[in-house]
């Protein structure tokens, strides 16, 4: 099973203790996009059958699975996409993490594909399988992580940094070979300059997609986009209750032609 396990994230400076500017999306006029921010989020979406469903169960994780899927389809146009790495984050559980990452570094994308390549072949799901062979294929793919809170977020909410406010060196660099799930991410610093946002009081429905992963850019690697669990000044000291469910969904670009109508289909989207 792909997972990330929180005890198992090393080479990160987890006492140093930066002052973040968080905008409030909810006070802009104009929703960040992918193409431009490599993030964005969308609301107002109701999952049929999630009310009968207990919570943080198999049942609950497989239908927000199968419903980031389907966000992740109707928002790009993409046809081939499947989940994976999913997992819930609680007081309980993994807790919200303070670290300013990514999901993926280049190198952890890399050991990443031939990891998840290996799974699905071996997988008693056709579907996964399927896209197995499809990496096998050498086909390019895009991943994209999904976040959602179970309730509405009052402490520790994610913050998501803009890719067009960062520069290359923001990118730490500790020379890691990826060897697991919990070692393939990306570290950045914290510069100013930078910018940062929030959605206050995010609700249920309100779900964050955002780029960790392009395949199809010239170095192979393109937007991940930094983020990390906030504590607001209110909540310093407080053990976090934020629960939230998140996971990454791989795009299968079959064409480099295809990925530009993914991009024009996303501009379509938001106009």
């Amino acid at each position: 099973m792909w997972e990330y396990p929180q005890k198992r994230i090393r080479n990160v400076d987890k006492r140093k203790i930066n002052r973040v500017p968080l905008q409030d999306l909810r006070t802009i006029d104009k929703k960040p996009t992918l193409q431009t921010h490599g993030f964005t989020y969308l609301s107002g979406g109701h999952i049929p059958g999630i009310q009968d469903v207990v919570e943080f169960s198999d049942a609950h994780k497989a239908i927000l699975d199968s419903d980031s899927v389907a966000l992740v389809k109707d928002l790009t146009g993409a046809e081939l996409a499947i989940s994976y790495g999913s997992f819930f984050r609680s007081s309980q559980g993994l807790r919200p993490l303070p670290i300013i990452h990514s999901d993926l570094s280049p190198q952890g994308a890399k050991f990443s594909r031939g990891e998840l390549q290996e799974d699905f072949l071996k997988s008693e799901d056709p579907s996964r399988v399927k896209f197995g062979k499809y990496l096998k294929q050498g086909k390019k793919i895009v991943i994209l992580n999904v976040w959602r809170p179970i309730c509405v977020v009052q402490d520790n909410p994610l913050g998501i940094c803009g890719w067009d406010s960062l520069l290359p060196e923001d990118a730490l660099d500790f020379n890691i070979t990826p060897t697991h799930a919990g070692n393939v991410i990306q570290a950045w610093r914290y510069r100013e300059g930078q910018k940062w946002f929030y959605l206050s009081k995010q609700r249920s429905d309100e779900v964050y997609v955002f780029m960790q992963h392009d395949g199809t850019a010239r170095n192979r690697h393109g937007i991940n986009v930094p983020h990390a669990s906030f504590t607001l000044q209110e909540d310093v000291g407080k053990v976090p209750q934020r629960t939230s469910f998140e996971c990454r969904v791989i795009v299968i670009v079959e064409s480099e032609g295809m990925w530009n109508k993914i991009h024009n289909r996303i501009k379509s989207f938001f106009n």
